[in-house]
């Protein structure tokens, strides 16, 4: 050894070492995913339509504490495109506060995407920073009555990225000079309190161009001044063409003009198809990262959906059902359960074996390639449990002659985690089975004696650590020995097939899904 360290130095001699760079970038998250980008990164997009102005039926819904319409908002957004979601709920009638972090809640169950927290209320933003699980954005900060000197300290302490709104109490800037003032002021205050460049992002704050012909040209230097800085930029499309006729066409037209200046986001409607459009055929223009593969891919992708659903297209009411438990739309389920029978096209039981068992199956399916995560999985088990508790009394008028299968579920002695026992428990029950759940670090003789009680057709247990997993083989013991008929299941993280062999249990699940199809398959 000693030989190698001398050649090694002799080696080395001489040799400067290099000065290790490190490289900043700017960053949005959520639980489950990282947005990154720069000032000349692909395009990014948020989200506009969880915003209750001038949606009277989302006022309606929100007002009676539905979270229905914000759910398919958060998923139509995401799966249209959208990168980062912004989350508004401010209108009269309601508790801001209660209802944003409800939506928050909502919104991050259903959807992977980063949020963007949007209230003129700084109790409100701080209660949302406070509850929210990732990097949040904060829409906006402005020089109007102390904001700035109230948000930027809240921005550092949470880790949030901020929007920089260039209006004061004075109301809009009447000159580009005025706005860019406001601008290095904001900036100015947000270093003071320790906030970076790349934590900030500059609203060009577009004015209609009916009203201020110069608008369009404006907002272009405000990009332009701003990418120089080193600062990224926002801005909201629907106000340049407010008031002329075929909106659309004017908001794509300056979307590409600002792009081009160096425009990084934009908060508008990722639905819009001629908008994502204009999007993915500039940044490949710009020759962008990677910009040709997703302007294809892009294309491809709609092409394929025009082709399957047709304009005209509606979906029916077991559709919108099945959707309803993917998405885990557990405000609007019951209602749609309710419809699905007054149509009369499915009885409950072909609702339960059409609907709602294929769709928490694909959801299984969804989670095991990685595709949906833990919450989606919950949210859609609860989902899915709502509409059967709706069902439940027609379903045991018509299955009374059916037996039920007793399940007694538990995680084993000296084992407190119990999240994967309770989603397992979820699942059994939505497929029928009569859980018996008794929690958490249970001990041997209570589970032998509840199994005995129940008589039992499946003993389930779960452990999430290598010391209590030993349990387990306590408990298939001492049932084999009290010459219990229940088939015994087992499962958890550090669990595997080669485990229950060796202890001689019936069988191994590694997630919710698989229990339910182990459980089928033990007691047919």
């Amino acid at each position: 050894m000693y030989l190698h360290i001398k050649a090694l130095t002799t080696a080395l001699k001489g040799l400067v070492p290099k000065e290790s760079k490190v490289r900043l970038f700017r960053v949005l998250c959520s639980e489950r995913k990282n947005v990154k980008f720069s000032l000349n990164d692909p395009f990014i997009v948020i989200g506009e339509r969880i915003n209750p102005t001038g949606k009277k039926a989302f006022q309606t819904s929100i007002r009676e504490g539905s979270m229905d319409m914000v759910c398919e908002f958060a998923q139509t957004q995401e799966e249209c495109g959208a990168q980062i979601l912004d989350v508004n709920l401010g209108m009269s009638g309601i508790d801001e506060k209660e209802m944003l972090l409800k939506a928050m809640d909502t919104v991050s169950a259903v959807s992977v995407l980063p949020l963007s927290i949007d209230s003129s209320d700084c109790d409100v933003i701080e209660a949302a920073l406070r509850r929210y699980p990732g990097r949040a954005l904060i829409n906006s900060v402005s020089l109007e009555k102390g904001k700035a000197e109230r948000i930027f300290p809240l921005a550092k302490k949470y880790g949030a990225s901020c929007i920089l709104l260039p209006l004061s109490d004075e109301g809009l800037p009447k000159t580009l000079e005025e706005k860019q003032s406001i601008i290095e002021t904001l900036v100015a205050k947000a270093l003071k309190e320790g906030l970076s460049k790349l934590d900030l992002i500059v609203d060009g704050l577009v004015t209609t161009v009916s009203a201020n012909p110069l608008a369009a040209l404006e907002t272009l230097e405000t990009i332009r001044f701003c990418k120089e800085k080193g600062l990224a930029t926002v801005c909201g499309l629907s106000n340049i063409s407010f008031g002329l006729p075929e909106r659309k066409n004017i908001n794509t037209a300056f979307l590409t003009m600002a792009i081009r200046e160096g425009l990084t986001m934009a908060i508008a409607n990722p639905c819009q198809n001629e908008l994502m459009n204009a999007i993915y055929a500039t940044d490949m223009l710009m020759n962008k990262d990677n910009a040709s593969i997703r302007y294809i891919e892009y294309m491809t992708r709609n092409t394929q959906e025009e082709t399957s659903n047709p304009v005209n297209s509606t979906e029916t009411t077991q559709q919108l059902l099945y959707k309803a438990v993917l998405r885990g739309n557990e405000d609007g389920i019951v209602s749609l359960t309710k419809k699905v029978l007054e149509e009369k096209v499915l009885n409950e039981t072909e609702i339960l074996n059409d609907c709602l068992l294929p769709a928490i199956n694909e959801v299984g399916e969804l989670f095991n390639r990685g595709k949906y995560f833990l919450p989606q999985l919950i949210a859609s088990a609860n989902a899915m449990k709502k509409s059967i508790e709706y069902l439940e009394p027609f379903l045991q008028k018509e299955q009374a002659c059916s037996e039920e299968k007793v399940v007694v579920i538990a995680t084993v002695k000296g084992d407190i985690h119990d999240i994967g026992k309770n989603l397992v428990a979820l699942m059994l029950k939505n497929y029928g089975y009569k859980i018996c759940d008794l929690g958490k670090d249970v001990d041997t003789d209570e589970i032998i004696r509840v199994a005995k009680e129940k008589d039992a057709d499946i003993i389930a247990l779960s452990a999430l650590m290598t010391t209590t997993m030993t349990e387990m083989k306590k408990v298939v013991s001492r049932a084999k020995e009290e010459g219990l008929r229940a088939k015994i299941m087992i499962g958890g993280a550090v669990i595997t097939q080669d485990y229950a062999d060796e202890i001689l249990a019936d069988g191994y699940a590694k997630d919710a899904a698989g229990a339910v199809v182990l459980a089928d398959q033990l007691l047919k």
